[in-house]
């Protein structure tokens, strides 16, 4: 992608317009467009996670912060990253995929795939993930559980 240039608006926008594009997407053609745009954008940060051990919890969990919070583009805020038997799990607050919504199912598909994403760099194994928690259904933080394939 090319770089933003809007010297006075700089490269973000609101939630509110975030919304209106990613249900607008979904709305027509699905979830899965959704969480491949997020995928798209996992693998744009390879440069960021290059020498990152698959291993390394604390590190996967900083870089991902760094680049996701407040220092970066402010999607969320990476709270941890956990090694399961079949992969990983992502904890994550302050979502802009669901600041402010109500849901009784998961709804953060952009977010989901930054992480299956940005893991698949780093492992250099295709990821399934699944949204298991998310805050919209009341809960204090978005858990994604990702499997290596």
């Amino acid at each position: 992608m090319s770089e933003v240039i809007r010297p006075t608006l700089g490269s973000y926008m609101s939630i509110e317009c975030f919304r209106y594009l990613r249900f607008g997407a979904e709305d027509t053609a699905g979830r899965a467009l959704i969480i491949s745009a997020g995928k798209q954008r996992g693998h744009s940060l390879k440069d960021y996670l290059k020498g990152i051990s698959p291993d390394s919890e604390a590190e996967i969990a900083q870089v991902l912060g760094k680049i996701l919070g407040v220092d970066g583009t402010r999607l969320c805020l990476v709270s941890s990253v956990k090694q399961t038997e079949i992969g990983y799990e992502v904890r994550v607050s302050e979502s802009a995929c669901c600041s402010g919504l109500t849901s009784e199912v998961p709804v953060c598909a952009y977010s989901l795939g930054v992480f299956i994403g940005a893991l698949e760099v780093i492992t250099g194994k295709r990821i399934a993930g699944t949204e298991t928690e998310c805050t919209a259904t009341g809960l204090e933080q978005c858990l994604y559980v990702m499997e290596l394939l």
